[in-house]
């Protein structure tokens, strides 16, 4: 099977602008043979179950109601209806477990080809997406949103689809055997019809409200996971168990309505269905008394009328869990059709950047603040293998300068350039491919510390990964681990200590051999004897590239070649430490005295 179209492809009926269910019916046609065949298969199991109730009026009106059949010639009849069901019987077994098969083919392939689109769009949005949406949001419509939208499509290519043939199969012969009775079962039919529109609109900002209060507790319990030692710390366990128990309460809340509602439609729906009944039988009694239906008639009347019932309850079930995936469909829907993108169109024949940066007039603002500049005027020329110093209060515009250099975000005005090359002519790709990043934390996936060093370069030898290692001092202690470096390493690397994260870290470096370095407090979190080796250890690495430190501790930029001191969005100083020392008012100055010190001026 080929692979789909990418979610930015113009043919993945994902991503084309049609109503959610409509989008759902296209991702499962994009297999149209395998659902054709489902849906022989359905039809062939449908239509063999109503021989065995044509059958049964045939037997009491035929056989056993026939005054000219002797005894024998009734057994023999009863031997052949017999015969009948046990060799229709393996047919029908036969297309019931073949469409089942085909059916649940088309539902985890479909499941499977949302979840490689979510996953394929995801990688290209740009970060400014992941930071408004909220991880706990979005883990929420990837995982349990999904479930949803799976189990609807199960119930609905599965059960429902038969059902669903059961009970046209059984109208049309219903019509065909008594016009009168046939008609009755399609005005019943249709009333619930109504009914079920009538009601549509009002469930739908129920289930939202639910959608919206599932949300916001997935994002509580993200945030509950991550500052639980920060909760423990401070004894705040009741804080946030209250907030916890509000989210919990708001999610009760509008399930236990939008359910109740539900339910209420349904048992309009099901006295719909009773009523019909009802007057079929009143009818259907009235017509066999006088004789225009015989008691075999009546019976296979009863009998496919109770397909047809279960034909338009199946579909009720389908409706409620339609009713409650849509909501999360059309959330997974705004996630494909998000253009925040970032072009990761990749320049061919184009070698990465060799560390030289050039901002020209640049400045920055967010789309949703543009009356607030959070950079502005900044004209800089970096040479390649300079190291730079990024001083300032938090919110002077460190990050977002940062940003700028990774890519992540495009100037409001100006250019930033590598190597005299704009961003667009080399590739995020591979400007990327030329940066690093080592922050206050090490961040350490869930798998061994051999596959977390080679993440630097996911083509490297195991050789090239032990030699990484040993350059960043950790091969020691790797060794000591209890599997080595096929130790792993548990979520965020709960099992290791900050320095052997930190060291994993610096190995990862070593790995991806970059030109362009951002440091961002990579010691900060460390005791002093290792702050200090791992300090001396990223001098080194540094040595030759292109190299940004962000400090709070001003101490750590004794080394650099340059300064840069942000405040409110510009640079308001730049030169070397002892440049900026020597400024009698300068605000460096200042901020250094009051660590040194502890005094102002």
């Amino acid at each position: 099977m080929t692979a789909p179209p990418s979610p930015g492809h113009p043919s993945c009926p994902l991503k084309q602008p049609r109503s959610a269910l409509r989008r759902l019916a296209d991702l499962i046609l994009v297999e149209r043979r395998l659902a054709l065949r489902c849906l022989g298969l359905q039809f062939l199991q449908a239509i063999t179950y109503l021989p065995f109730f044509g059958a049964v009026g045939f037997l009491i009106d035929h056989i056993l109601n026939n005054s000219t059949l002797s005894p024998g010639q009734k057994s023999g009849g009863i031997l052949l209806y017999a015969l009948a069901n046990l060799l229709l019987w393996p047919l029908h077994g036969w297309a019931t477990v073949a469409a089942f098969a085909d059916s649940q083919h088309l539902v985890r392939s479909s499941i499977a080809r949302i979840r490689r689109a979510l996953v394929d769009h995801l990688q290209t949005l740009s970060l400014s997406f992941f930071t408004r949406r909220g991880s706990g949001a979005l883990s929420n419509q990837v995982t349990v949103d999904l479930a949803k939208v799976e189990a609807f499509l199960t119930n609905l290519v599965g059960s429902t689809a038969v059902m669903l043939l059961c009970g046209g199969l059984s109208s049309g012969y219903l019509v065909w055997l008594n016009p009168t009775l046939g008609g009755i079962v399609i005005v019943g039919v249709s009333l619930q019809a109504l009914l079920l529109r009538a009601v549509g609109g009002k469930m739908r900002p129920l289930q939202s409200r639910v959608q919206a209060t599932g949300e916001q507790f997935s994002a509580r319990i993200v945030e509950f996971i991550g500052g639980m030692r920060t909760t423990r710390s401070l004894g705040n366990e009741e804080i946030v168990a209250r907030q916890l128990s509000r989210a919990i309460e708001e999610m009760k809340d509008s399930g236990l309505h939008a359910s109740i509602v539900m339910r209420w439609v349904m048992m309009g729906q099901q006295m719909l269905g009773e009523y019909m009944t009802v007057i079929v039988w009143c009818v259907g009694g009235a017509f066999f008394l006088a004789g225009k239906i015989s008691i075999g008639e009546l019976v296979v009347f009863a009998g496919l009328l109770g397909f047809v019932r279960q034909g338009i309850m199946s579909f009720l079930l389908a409706y409620e869990s339609w009713s409650q995936a849509e909501p999360g469909m059309n959330a997974l829907l705004k996630i494909l059709d998000s253009d925040e993108l970032e072009s990761h169109r990749e320049t061919p024949g184009l070698t990465i950047p060799g560390g030289q940066i050039s901002l020209d007039n640049v400045a920055f603002a967010y789309p949703d603040t543009a009356d607030h500049v959070v950079l502005e005027n900044l004209n800089l020329h970096i040479p390649a293998g300079q190291h730079v110093g990024l001083v300032g209060e938090t919110g002077a515009g460190k990050s977002t300068f940062l940003d700028l250099v990774l890519g992540f975000i495009q100037p409001t005005r100006g250019t930033v350039r590598f190597d005299g090359r704009l961003i667009a002519e080399i590739g995020l790709l591979n400007l990327r491919r030329s940066i690093a990043i080592m922050g206050q934390e090490a961040f350490l996936w869930n798998t061994t510390v051999r596959e977390n060093i080679r993440f630097g370069r996911p083509d490297a030898s195991d050789d090239e990964v032990e030699a990484a290692a040993q350059q960043a001092q950790a091969h020691e202690f790797i060794l000591s681990l209890e599997s080595g470096y096929d130790t792993v390493c548990a979520e965020r690397g709960a099992k290791l200590s900050g320095g052997q994260r930190q060291r994993i870290a610096l190995a990862r470096l070593f790995l991806r051999n970059p030109r362009i370095v951002i440091l961002d407090e990579p010691t900060s979190a460390l005791d002093l004897e290792t702050e200090v080796r791992l300090q001396s250890d990223l001098e080194s690495f540094c040595h030759g590239r292109t190299c940004f430190i962000v400090a709070h501790r001003l101490s750590t930029l004794r080394h650099v070649h340059r300064i840069l001191v942000f405040r409110n969005g510009r640079v308001i100083e730049d030169g070397s430490l002892p440049e900026l020392l020597a400024k009698k008012d300068g605000h460096f100055r200042r901020l250094h005295r009051l660590q040194t010190v502890g005094l102002s001026d």
